[in-house]
């Protein structure tokens, strides 16, 4: 895996336009949040090769997972409608509930987190990451929402299938 396609795939995983819409915190509050969730994905990076080894799973069989945890996660972010603001928490504890959880730390990003680690390395995983979650953090209009959120989800199941195909041949 390149990073180029390291960086595409953690933005359509985090699609930083549906996150933001279901956050009401203000954009410290969401960068603080998407600190937070960069060094949980860091460390699930940095302890990606371990996992996979103490869960005796070889990484064509992770691929082929994630991809079809991502080609479930894509088509309901593409079919659902956007959600509307959640309620913010007041001050810097908004930052964990519900910025980093359950919002932008969820079970693809995990995944897709041990599974860049692995093809590609922290380094990648650590860039792109930071590149996908920083997104969050800038405000996005609102009629703007809608056409990337399906963006984002149709590119999530294509690339989907591309860690299912990859998968499946290296098995």
């Amino acid at each position: 895996m390149s990073v180029w396609l390291a960086i595409v795939l953690l933005i359509a995983v985090v699609n930083p336009a549906r996150r933001r819409a279901e956050l009401a915190n203000g954009t410290p509050v969401i960068a603080a949040g998407a600190v937070l969730t960069l060094g949980a994905v860091a460390l699930l990076g940095w302890w990606g090769n371990g996992l996979i080894d103490a869960l005796d799973i070889s990484a064509p069989t992770l691929r082929v997972g994630v991809g079809l945890v991502l080609a479930v996660g894509g088509l309901v972010d593409l079919v659902r409608p956007l959600p509307g603001r959640g309620e913010g928490v007041a001050g810097m504890g908004g930052a964990v509930i519900p910025v980093f959880f359950p919002v932008l730390f969820r079970p693809e990003l995990a995944l897709v987190a041990v599974s860049v680690s692995v093809d590609a390395g922290l380094g990648a995983l650590t860039v792109a990451a930071a590149i996908g979650l920083g997104l969050v953090a800038v405000p996005t209009a609102q009629r703007w929402a809608r056409p990337l959120n399906v963006v984002a989800a149709t590119a999530l199941i294509v690339l989907a299938v591309d860690r299912l195909i990859d998968g499946v041949f290296a098995l």
